[in-house]
């Protein structure tokens, strides 16, 4: 082997090996967001399918098992993106319809992959299999991109260094859809590019995650670090705010928590705690649950026959004591009796 393809075989596969590495730090990194296990999906994928393509590029007679685990990788990458993409809008749920953009995918791994092995069935994984695998990946990334669009357009572009969780999503699609086009057109270029490109995202990702560390451990607490944030700028924000939990409803999530909400947002989590302490007077398990109090108020006149403790869960309690608590806190009554005296309010002028 020349020295030329002793470097390339060394660049292609560093990548492939930095991005298993990645993969395993996001994932077991605490607190264990769903976000960040999401990501350390596409980076493993990602790495599995890159790690296949050196081994083949520098030995074809490699075992077609390591092809068929690559292409099977391939098919995970995109569903894995597109629930990145909507756990950092805050649209993902643990819900049967979300499941299947994960379940489905693995299943046809598993049983099409055992029932078809490309040992046995190379024509397929060739030819039909290998266009409805990429293809997904492209649809996928795409319907990413349409995801993360309304956040794209209306961002300010003074802004854009503020928001350096949004640049990361979108620096993850934007590589998704590179390396795709690298392998892609591969018969243009060089098939081993796909790797090479791999290989240079993983550094500059690497670099940007420990920027980013380093920076939220340095700069933001003192950002806002006793500095009250002034009217005329907490206005704005209020409405902001109150309009992002009007129209996307996060306080429906039971495990809602201030990070989580901020991530949302695209804003520090100390801004978003100053301006509920600071600005509203209010501690974040009021603000969220006078939210969840007021879509129970809904719930409770709208929906007459639904048990107490599945109306709590559809208002974005965990618990049905701490519905109870908060409401009473809240309204001074109980659910039954708030629900009576409507009803009761209501009752003369139906008449």
């Amino acid at each position: 082997m020349a020295i030329s393809d002793q470097l390339i075989l060394l660049l292609s596969g560093i990548g492939g090996l930095h991005g298993l590495l990645l993969a395993a730090f996001l994932f077991f990194r605490p607190p264990g967001a769903w976000s960040n296990r999401f990501l350390a999906g596409v980076i493993f994928m990602l790495s599995i399918r890159v790690l296949k393509s050196v081994l083949f590029n520098f030995n074809p007679d490699i075992g077609k098992q390591i092809l068929q685990l690559g292409l099977s990788a391939c098919l995970m990458i995109g569903p894995l993106l597109f629930c990145y993409c909507l756990q950092f809008v805050g649209k993902f749920q643990r819900s049967a319809l979300h499941r299947l953009h994960l379940v489905v995918p693995l299943l046809l791994v598993i049983v099409v992959g055992g029932l078809y092995p490309y040992h046995l069935n190379p024509q397929l994984w060739n030819g039909p299999f290998y266009k409805i695998i990429n293809y997904s990946w492209l649809a996928y990334t795409l319907l990413s991109v349409y995801l993360l669009w309304p956040k794209i357009v209306g961002l300010q572009l003074r802004i854009w260094r503020q928001q350096s969780d949004l640049l990361i999503v979108l620096a993850v699609v934007a590589g998704s859809g590179l390396i795709w086009c690298t392998y892609h057109f591969g018969t243009y270029t060089s098939y081993i590019s796909g790797a090479l490109t791999f290989t240079f995202l993983m550094a500059v990702g690497a670099l940007a995650l420990l920027l980013q560390m380093q920076h939220n451990q340095t700069k933001t607490v003192d950002r806002y670090a006793n500095k009250k944030i002034a009217t005329e700028t907490a206005a704005p924000l209020i409405k902001e705010l109150e309009q992002f939990m009007a129209v996307e409803q996060p306080y429906l999530d039971a495990n809602l928590v201030m990070p989580k909400l901020a991530k949302m947002l695209g804003w520090p989590t100390p801004k978003l705690s100053q301006l509920l302490n600071d600005n509203l007077d209010l501690s974040f398990n009021d603000f969220v649950n006078g939210y969840r109090i007021e879509h129970a108020k809904t719930l409770l006149l709208g929906e007459a026959s639904m048990k107490m403790d599945d109306l709590a869960e559809s208002a974005g309690f965990n618990s049905l004591s701490t519905f109870y608590a908060a409401f009473k806190k809240h309204t001074q009554l109980t659910p039954a009796k708030y629900k009576a005296l409507r009803l009761a309010d209501a009752a003369p002028a139906s008449a």
